[in-house]
């Protein structure tokens, strides 16, 4: 499920590290070390996730993006497994149960499961990072290779798709912002409502 175009499974309408630190980096970590929010730039077609938030401290990732018909954030516990969507413009909320593992495919990278190989340097977005390929369980082909520039404290900046003529970028950062999240802007606003009356969804 691409970043951009990571599509909310919903009935809702809805850094910088030195580089001596990078280069003796076996593999990235699997998501960033510090607090962070990270604007990217994607494909102009919904649905896309264009911000990405992270609460380092409760292993929580808020996204926001252009669902199919108004935005729609989705907050992500990493480490329980669930995902809540929710829309403003509606003040409801789902719970997706336990899809975290399939909505962060994109943005937590450095699986378990998955080699990554160490391909060069870049600077995105004013930070540097490091360029890994990435072969996911059983290795890729070429036309398959996903290569990601994550930085030394594991942000991922930019991450693209294929080889040669037919790659693709899925998203690219334009903003990085260091420092505290709110941890409340990692639940569900009060007064939304769940969206299937009668069958209230669970809040995280």
């Amino acid at each position: 499920m691409r970043l951009a175009a990571l599509r909310p499974l919903l009935a809702l309408s809805l850094a910088v590290g030195a580089p001596s630190l990078a280069a003796a980096q076996s593999r990235p970590p699997a998501m960033p070390s510090r607090d962070v929010v990270v604007a990217y730039q994607v494909e102009n077609a919904g649905p896309t996730v264009d911000t990405v938030a992270w609460l380092v401290a409760e292993g929580r990732i808020r996204t926001d993006g252009k669902g199919f018909s108004n935005r729609v954030t989705h907050l992500i516990d990493t480490r329980g497994g669930g995902v809540v969507a929710y829309v403003d413009a509606t003040r409801s909320y789902q719970d997706l149960g336990r899809m975290a593992e399939v909505m962060t495919q994109d943005i937590v990278l450095a699986r378990p499961a998955s080699r990554l190989v160490r391909e060069g340097a870049d600077t995105v977005a004013g930070h540097q990072c490091t360029v890994w390929r990435i072969d996911g369980e059983g290795g890729s082909s070429p036309d398959e290779a996903r290569r990601a520039c994550i930085t030394a404290d594991g942000v991922p900046l930019r991450l693209v798709e294929g080889t040669g003529a037919d790659a693709s970028t899925l998203y690219v950062a334009t903003r990085v912002t260091y420092g505290a999240q709110d941890p409340a802007r990692f639940r569900v606003p009060d007064g939304y409502q769940p969206l299937s009356a009668g069958t209230p969804a669970r809040r995280r």
